[in-house]
C-alpha cells in the first residue's frame, strides 16, 4: 500500500513537471501583453514626413497631436522590450541621437472596440482614400511589423456593430469587430498619409491634368519647364497666354460668356419659397402654407424648428407638421425604411428632422430639390444625413444652384462648345444637374468607379489621339479640346480640393463631371 502511495505521488510530482512550466510559460505570456514598447523621436509643431523618410524602411513613424497642439513624433509598437531597443539600436545609427523608449502600461480599463477593415506589411505603400471614403474616424493598430487600419476607437461593442453594417454596405465585407487597447491606437493624420508614395498625386501637389496641359502648352511653344504637374505660377501665366492669343479659344470663350444658364426658378412654386428661407423666411413660411405637398409641411416645421420665424407653442407646432407630413407619405408604404414612421415623433433639434426630410426624399418621386442654403447653414448634419445609405437610387437627390453650379464654370461652358464641334448629334448643357449636388457637397466615389472613370478617359483620349496627325484643322481642334479638357479638370479639382477632398478623389469627381457634361459629344470616339 506504501508502495502504491509512493508511486502515484511520483506520478503525480512527474506529471507537474510539465504542467507547472505550462502554466509558468501561459503566465509570463499574460505579463508580457502587459506592456509596449514604442520609440519616441522628436516633438514638433508642424511635422512632416519627409523629414523622417530616412526611418521608413526601419519602423512605421506617426504623430500624435498633444493637448498643447504640438505632435510627438513616435515609432512602434513592440510587443517586447528587446525588440524595441534593438530597432532604438538602428534609429540612432540614422542620426535620430536623442530617440529614447517609451514603455506604455495595457488596462483593461483602457480597452475599446475598432472595425478592423485591413492588415497591411509595415513597408507597404496604403492608399488611404479607399480607406477615408468609408470614414473619416481612421485609426491605425501597429505591431512589430504590421499595419492594421481600422475605424474607431468605440466604447460599446454596440457602436462598433453599427458602424460595422454600415461598412459593409458600401465596402468590404470582410470587416470585424476587435476588442484592444487604446494605448496603441493612433489617429490616422496628415503624417501618415504623407507616408504613402501615392500622397504627391492625393494631396495635388502634383496632378495628372496639369502635366498634359504643360505638354501641351510645350508644344506651343508657351512653355520652356519640365512638365511635372505642378500648377505653378510659370504654368498658369503659359495658360492666361494661350487664352490671350489662339483666336480659336477666344470665339469659344465669347460664346461660352452668351450662354444662357437656364438656372432660373419659377416663381411662386414650392422650390422657389424653399430657396427663399434663409432671406426673406416669414414670406417663406407664408408661401409653405398654401401648399399640401408634405415637403411643404416639413420645411414649415423647420422655418420654425430652427427659429427663423417665431409661432406660439412652437414644439406642438413643429410636432404636428412634421408627423403629418410624415403620416402622408408612409401610411401606405410598404418599402423597407430606416426609420419607424408607425411612431409620432418629438422633434427638438434640426438633426432629428433632417434625418426625416432625407428618408421623405427616399421615397418621393416628385420633390423640389434639396436648397444649397441647407449644406452651408448645417454642413457637419447634411454631410452625415446625406451621405449614401442604400447604395441605389434611393440616395440620389439633386441640390438647388442658387448657391452655384458646374455650368457657372466659364472652363466648363468652353470646353462643352468645343466639344460640340466632335458630336455627332446636340446634346443638352443643362443635363450636368442632375448631379449637382456634388459641387456643394461632394462625397467619396467607390473605387470600382474610379477605375471605370480613369478606363473611361484613357480610351477617349486615346483614339482622340488619331486627330493629331491628321489634316491642320483636325490638329488644331485637337489641340483646342485637349486644353479646354484639360483646363476645365483642373478647375474641377481645385473645386473639390477646395471642398476636402483629397487630390485622387478630387480627380475622379472632375472626371465625372466631365464625362456627364461632355460623354455625349465625344461618344463616337468611345466605340
Amino acid at each position: 500500500m506504501e508502495t502504491e502511495t509512493t508511486t502515484m505521488n511520483m506520478r503525480k510530482n512527474f506529471r507537474n513537471l510539465f504542467v507547472l512550466p505550462f502554466f509558468l510559460l501561459c503566465f509570463l505570456s499574460a505579463q508580457a501583453q502587459d506592456y509596449v514598447y514604442e520609440i519616441q523621436l522628436a516633438i514638433y509643431a508642424t511635422p512632416e514626413y519627409k523629414k523622417f523618410k530616412a526611418l521608413h524602411s526601419v519602423g512605421y513613424v506617426y504623430s500624435i497631436e498633444m493637448e498643447n497642439s504640438l505632435y510627438r513624433i513616435m515609432m512602434g509598437t513592440y510587443s517586447s522590450k528587446s525588440t524595441a531597443n534593438d530597432k532604438l539600436k538602428l534609429v540612432q545609427r540614422k542620426g535620430f541621437k536623442d530617440a529614447y523608449l517609451v514603455k506604455k502600461e495595457l488596462k483593461e480599463a483602457d480597452a475599446v472596440y475598432i472595425v478592423q477593415l485591413a492588415t497591411y506589411d509595415q513597408q507597404a505603400d496604403i492608399y488611404w482614400p479607399d480607406w477615408q471614403r468609408l470614414s473619416p474616424q481612421l485609426v491605425a493598430q501597429l505591431s512589430d511589423n504590421k499595419v492594421r487600419v481600422a475605424i474607431g476607437p468605440y466604447y460599446t461593442r454596440a457602436e462598433a456593430e453599427e458602424v460595422q453594417a454600415r461598412v459593409q454596405m458600401r465596402g468590404p465585407k470582410d470587416v470585424f469587430i476587435k476588442k484592444v487597447s487604446a494605448n496603441v491606437l493612433h489617429k490616422v493624420e496628415k503624417f501618415d498619409l504623407e507616408r504613402s508614395a501615392s500622397y504627391a498625386q492625393n494631396s495635388g501637389a502634383m496632378r495628372l491634368s496639369v502635366k498634359a496641359l504643360q505638354e501641351l502648352l510645350i508644344q506651343e511653344k508657351l512653355y520652356d519647364v519640365a512638365s511635372n504637374g505642378a500648377l505653378t505660377p510659370t504654368t498658369k501665366s503659359a495658360m492666361i497666354q494661350y487664352k490671350k492669343t489662339n483666336k480659336h479659344y477666344i470665339l469659344h470663350r465669347n460664346m461660352a460668356g452668351e450662354m444662357e444658364s437656364n438656372d432660373g426658378i419659377e416663381e411662386y412654386t414650392l422650390q422657389y419659397y424653399v430657396n427663399m428661407i434663409p432671406k426673406d423666411p416669414v414670406t417663406a413660411a407664408a408661401g409653405l402654407e398654401q401648399f399640401k405637398n408634405p415637403i411643404a409641411k416639413i420645411f414649415l416645421a423647420y422655418v420654425y424648428l430652427n427659429e427663423d420665424v417665431p409661432v406660439a407653442d412652437k414644439t406642438t407646432r413643429v410636432n404636428q407638421l412634421m408627423n403629418a407630413s410624415l403620416e402622408q407619405v408612409f401610411k401606405g408604404y410598404r418599402g423597407e425604411t430606416r426609420y419607424d414612421f408607425s411612431m409620432k415623433y418629438s422633434y427638438e433639434d434640426v438633426g432629428q428632422l433632417l434625418q426625416h426630410l432625407k428618408a421623405m426624399y427616399e421615397v418621393l418621386k416628385e420633390r423640389p430639390d434639396i436648397p444649397c442654403w441647407m449644406f452651408e447653414r448645417h454642413a457637419k448634419l447634411m454631410k452625415e444625413t446625406f451621405q449614401p445609405y442604400w447604395q441605389n437610387r434611393r440616395d440620389d437627390y439633386t441640390v438647388s444652384s442658387d448657391c452655384g453650379s458646374f455650368m457657372d464654370l466659364e472652363e466648363l461652358r468652353v470646353l462643352f462648345l468645343v466639344s460640340e464641334e466632335f458630336a455627332d448629334t446636340q446634346t443638352d448643357f443643362k443635363g450636368v444637374k442632375g448631379i449637382n449636388q456634388l459641387y456643394i457637397a461632394p462625397q467619396p466615389i467607390p473605387h470600382q468607379e474610379i477605375e471605370e472613370l480613369e478606363k473611361w478617359n484613357g480610351n477617349l483620349w486615346k483614339n482622340l489621339k488619331r486627330l493629331e496627325t491628321g489634316s491642320p484643322l483636325q490638329q488644331n481642334m485637337y489641340s483646342l479640346l485637349r486644353f479646354s479638357y484639360y483646363d476645365a479638370l483642373q478647375v474641377l479639382e481645385t473645386h473639390f480640393m477646395f471642398k476636402g477632398m483629397p487630390g485622387i478623389e478630387a480627380r475622379s469627381l472632375g472626371l465625372k463631371i466631365l464625362k456627364k457634361t461632355v460623354g455625349g459629344n465625344l461618344k463616337s470616339y468611345l466605340k
